[in-house]
């Protein structure tokens, strides 16, 4: 089961890297403006410059300067058997549309056209560039994801250290208050015998000073 599901998957793959679409064009490089072939990629045009310069500099040495890419003497024997001066575009109209052109000179201003022999070369070293690309993408994609799911990861880790941070705050709060009950127990009962003894101390007091009232009554009786 797993390896059919395997199967089906590359075979999808497949399709949809050999079902890229290559299209005639031209391009202008410098004054000049040069025949060629290109397609657009629903990639980020940074992500198609480095996956593009990646993927030429196999064939000899890339000299840059924006968004022109070319190669003196591209070494690609399944186009020519001689050197070919390679020139490329990357360009972008739109965020996440990225247009790769490249123009195949064989020598002596002999341009490779879709009617040449040689276009077979031209059209598998696109379609390899895209799948190429593809799979970076994908690769791109599933760090992102992966980021994103490590991201979330510490976040809810975060929120876990927090009430578990909470709980223990909650508990030594909790066993404070309990203290705090079982010494105004403690206080209360106190407090109550203290109540109970005063109230007693009231009632002793209070004879103590009927009798001295009591007494200086006699005394003063006697006196007159």
């Amino acid at each position: 089961m797993k390896k059919s599901f395997i199967l089906i998957a590359l075979l999808i793959f497949c399709q949809c890297s050999f079902a890229q679409t290559i299209l005639s064009g031209s391009e202008v490089f410098g004054k000049d403006r040069k025949e060629g072939f290109y397609m657009t990629l629903s990639i980020d045009k940074k992500y198609i410059e480095k996956d593009w310069s990646l993927f030429i500099s196999k064939f000899g040495g890339v000299s840059q300067s924006r968004e022109v890419y070319n190669i003196a003497a591209a070494n690609l024997p399944e186009i020519s058997a001689d050197p070919i001066n390679l020139m490329t575009k990357v360009t972008s109209e739109q965020k996440q549309k990225t247009k790769v052109f490249a123009s195949f000179d064989t020598g002596g201003g002999n341009m490779v056209s879709q009617n040449s022999k040689n276009y077979d070369g031209v059209e598998k070293l696109l379609k390899d560039f895209y799948a190429f690309a593809m799979q970076n993408e994908d690769v791109r994609l599933a760090d992102r994801d992966a980021e994103e799911s490590q991201k979330n990861l510490d976040r809810v880790n975060k929120t876990g250290d927090k009430i578990a941070r909470d709980i223990e705050k909650n508990k030594r709060e909790k066993e404070k208050l309990l203290k705090e009950i079982e010494e105004n127990r403690v206080e209360l009962e106190k407090l109550l015998k203290d109540q109970i003894s005063n109230k007693q101390d009231q009632e002793n007091a209070k004879i103590a000073l009927e009798e001295k009232i009591k007494a200086a009554s006699v005394v003063k009786t006697r006196i007159k």
